[in-house]
């Protein structure tokens, strides 16, 4: 018969069982589940390549971007894989050339069912939600009109934004659906804000102070500095009158409300934070010293300011100045989240991680490709063929190593190089798919 004594002594040795298993989950599983980074992508839109402090210019103040980069890496050769803001967006959704699925130019708002990312592609918040991490996205959208296109369709637990490719920045009696403003997929009714740019970065901030105690994946688009040209009177007054300026200032503003937010919270050393354009600026910005604008495949059109910070993992204050990509940010956050890679369709980027650290000294990419419309070019090494809309004839050379703003033709005295990278460009273009809305390619429409 079994005495009391024993009875309490099991009873005793399964309580300490119990204890022992807890500290030993909560010691070694709790840290793991609390490493798992926060991912923020802040992207500006048609942002010039030098109109930011930390690369380049001088004369607009912008602190709080630059520190992203003066707390992380700046990459001086950073690229998206568009020329135009949607398929530059597709781009970095998926980490796939838009090209293979046909999301080849802007959305022309004529074939609706067609116009998005196909249902088939595979999106960055859909697999980051498969690794428990609250997504949620703020800003310009561009990526479908209609209800099986909207960001909560596809992987975003939460939106506030509109769908359109650009809209005022100040409040709207009559929007249109692609201009008003929504949350998640129903209208977020009468707008109160005062200046669009400071409302996205405050509805940032807030959804950080909301799901603070989780991973999330934060998409943050704002429409900063696309046109129309809309500033605040306070930001004008401080800029003379400069109206990319006062745009460019409370852009940063906005910025700085989620940097504040992560502080607040002690997020900040295990949040991997990226800030890039989704392309070059337009005629009326600042790209020095590169060639060209948006829409062009001079460097101007597709090299953007492009800044990474991730401080319990990446060194502060460096440069970084292989090409990397947007494509890349969809494998770099898969990564940094101990995510699986997905592998039913082959990715066109790279975990930039060991490559910032130093790990790998190789360069993230040998070859890189564009095209847009009757444009394209492809960069192997450091020697890059154009073929660029503004120019008929034959295609250009250039080595970026030596001629970054791309002067200096060097076709004629290289012309085997120049057919070379001709005919890897025709290659891989010929395994690409047709635009997904035929002819037009969303060229001028809805940009």
């Amino acid at each position: 018969m079994t005495s009391t004594k024993q009875i309490n002594m099991k009873q005793y040795q399964a309580i300490l069982a119990t204890g022992l298993f807890c500290i030993v989950f909560f010691v070694c599983v709790g840290p793991a589940i609390a490493a798992k980074p926060n991912i923020i992508f802040i992207v500006g839109d048609d942002c010039g390549y030098s109109e930011f402090s930390f690369n380049g210019q001088k004369k607009i103040p912008t602190p709080r971007i630059d520190s992203i980069a003066n707390g992380g890496i700046t990459c001086t050769q950073g690229y998206v894989s568009a020329a135009v803001c949607a398929p530059s967006r597709a781009g970095l959704m998926t980490g796939r050339y838009q090209q293979r699925f046909g999301f080849l130019g802007n959305l022309p708002n004529k074939n609706q069912e067609r116009e998005g990312i196909p249902l088939t592609e595979t999106v960055l918040p859909d697999v980051l939600k498969t690794g428990g991490y609250r997504t949620i996205a703020i800003g310009k959208w561009h990526l479908g009109w209609i209800p099986k296109f909207y960001p909560c369709q596809r992987g975003f637990d939460h939106f506030y934004g509109f769908l359109n490719g650009s809209r005022t920045y100040f409040p709207m009696d009559n929007p249109t659906q692609e201009t008003q403003l929504m949350l998640d997929s129903e209208p977020a009714g009468k707008e109160e804000f005062v200046y669009i740019t400071d409302e996205l970065g405050q509805r940032a901030a807030k959804y950080i102070d909301q799901y603070s105690q989780e991973p999330f994946f934060l998409y943050l688009a704002f429409n900063a500095t696309h046109s129309p040209k809309d500033a605040l009177d306070d930001d004008l007054k401080t800029t003379d009158g400069n109206v990319i300026a006062a745009m460019t200032i409370a852009l940063d503003r906005a910025v700085g409300n989620v940097l504040d937010s992560l502080d607040r919270n002690n997020l900040t050393d295990n949040t991997l934070i990226v800030f890039i354009s989704d392309n070059g600026g337009v005629e009326t910005h600042n790209n020095k010293p590169l060639r060209g604008y948006k829409r062009d495949m001079y460097e101007g059109g597709i090299r953007v300011p492009f800044a990474i910070r991730w401080p319990k993992m990446l060194p502060a204050g460096k440069s970084y100045d292989m090409p990397v990509s947007a494509l890349d940010l969809f494998s770099t956050s898969l990564s940094a989240a101990e995510i699986p890679i997905p592998d039913d369709k082959p990715l066109d980027g790279v975990n930039l991680i060991p490559y910032l650290t130093g790990e790998n000294e190789k360069r993230p990419h040998e070859v890189l490709y564009w095209t847009y419309g009757d444009s394209w070019a492809v960069r192997d090494g450091d020697m890059k063929l154009v073929l660029n809309r503004k120019r008929k004839g034959a295609p250009e050379l250039f080595d970026l190593s030596k001629d970054i703003s791309e002067k200096n033709d060097l076709a004629t005295a290289q012309p085997q190089t120049a057919q070379r990278l001709q005919e890897m460009y025709e290659t891989w273009n010929s395994k690409n798919l047709p635009s997904l809305w035929g002819k037009d390619n969303g060229d001028k429409d809805n940009d």
